[in-house]
This record gives structure tokens, C-alpha cells and sequence, in this order.
């Protein structure tokens, strides 16, 4: 199933916008006119799998509009969210480099479009320009780096720690946060119930702010504090 309700963009507006990711902002101009030939606009309604993990991975995605979340698997049937992924960002490369299954299901939360590239014309795109190689590594390493607090997390922190470390990677790159407490819990690896009860407590230290969907950061310095 997916979405009809977004347009299609442009060739000009998918150029400008590749020039603003984090994959692409420093390819030459040549070669960014050539990754806008070889990529396709994908549309998927909220809630819509676009691919399940042990999936063959034969291409790699970036966000153009809306948010998805990465959802990993565990042995007892549980799921736990990895990261949600905004505009500008990318996802699939691992399996598209490695030639190895899907590691996450990957799943649009909102009205999402995605531009796809295939192995075959990426692997031809990084030959013809080596900065792409560098922005993936980048990427990969600072995904190991999250990865290595997460796991500091689940063995030492508590639930208030946990949560701020999540609102903390978040207010990074969205102002507010249009997430329910639901989501909030996933990424902490906490019932909804604990991570209710614990944003609660936080508002009325007053580090955030808390909606019906939403949540605004009032106190970054306290929340980073808050985050082992």
C-alpha cells in the first residue's frame, strides 16, 4: 500500500534537494546531475513496511518527505526501534555494500517518499566519485557510536537516562519532537507505561515540554546531563 497523497518531485527539486543530504552535499555537480538520472521516487503510506529484515537488500533509500523508524528483531518476537530517520537522511547501505540480508525492518511512521538508487548504478556512482564512499563510512561510524551508548545504557542507566539520551539524539535534528510516547519507548527499550512516568517527572523539572503527539526540549543542558 502506498501513499497518494504527496507530488512527484521535480528533476530540479530532487538536484536541489540531494544537494543538501548528508550522502550527497559534497559530490561534484556533474556527477550529482548524474545521481538524479539513475534515482526513483518511491511513495508509502504511514504505517507501510518498505522492506522486512532477512529481505535481499538491492538498494539503498534516502528520506525526501516524512520519517521512517528502523525496528530490529529479537529471538523472543520483541521489537525494538533502532532510530527514526527525517529528511536527508539514508538508509539500506549496509545490506547494499555487504550483499547480505536486510539486518532491520525499516518502516514509514508518516506520509513518507524516499528516493531509491540500485546496487548496481551505486556501486557505479561511488567509482565515479570516492566523496560518497567517505559520507557511508562517516554515517556507519557514527551509528556504531550510538550503537556503543545504547548499549552503556541498557546495562547502566535508568529510565530517566535512557530517555534523555533518546530525546537528546532527536532534538538534534528536529526542533520539536512530533512523536507519541509510544515511539519515545521503543527507541528507550521501556514500556510505555515507565516512559509516561518518567516524561511527566521531566516536564515538571522543566527539560521538556510534552503534547498529545509532540514533545519540545526546554533544557538541553539538563537533558545532556541527564544522559550517561
Amino acid at each position: 500500500m502506498t501513499s497518494k497523497k504527496m507530488k512527484k518531485m521535480t528533476r530540479a527539486q530532487i538536484l536541489g534537494f540531494l544537494r543538501q543530504t548528508h550522502l550527497f552535499k559534497d559530490v561534484a555537480e556533474e556527477a550529482l546531475l548524474l545521481v538524479v538520472r539513475k534515482v526513483k521516487e518511491n511513495f508509502f503510506a504511514r504505517g507501510y513496511v518498505i522492506f522486512n529484515e532477512g529481505d535481499s537488500g538491492e538498494t539503498i533509500h534516502i528520506v525526501a518527505q516524512g520519517k521512517v523508524k528502523i525496528v530490529k528483531n529479537t529471538k523472543e518476537g520483541k521489537a525494538k526501534t533502532l532510530a527514526i530517520l527525517k529528511e536527508g537522511e539514508n538508509f539500506g547501505e549496509m545490506a547494499l555494500l555487504t550483499k547480505d540480508a536486510r539486518t532491520a525492518t525499516v518502516e514509514a511512521i508518516e506520509e513518507t517518499s524516499t528516493l531509491s538508487i540500485t546496487r548496481e548504478d551505486f556501486e557505479y556512482l561511488v567509482k565515479k566519485e570516492p566523496s560518497i564512499s567517505f559520507q557511508i563510512i562517516k554515517t556507519l561510524c557514527e551509528r556504531l557510536a550510538r550503537a556503543d551508548r545504547d548499549i552503556k545504557n541498557l546495562a547502566l542507566g535508568d529510565a530517566r537516562s535512557r530517555i534523555a539520551c533518546v530525546l537528546a539524539d532527536l532534538q538534534k535534528e528536529m526542533k520539536v519532537l512530533k512523536l507519541t510516547h509510544q515511539d519515545i519507548a521503543e527507541l528507550a527499550g521501556l514500556t510505555r507505561e515507565t516512559t509516561t512516568r518518567t516524561l511527566i517527572q521531566l516536564e515538571k523539572e522543566g527539560v521538556v515540554q510534552t503534547a498529545s503527539k509532540s514533545i519540545t526540549i526546554t533544557d538541553i543542558k539538563k537533558l545532556n546531563e541527564y544522559c550517561i
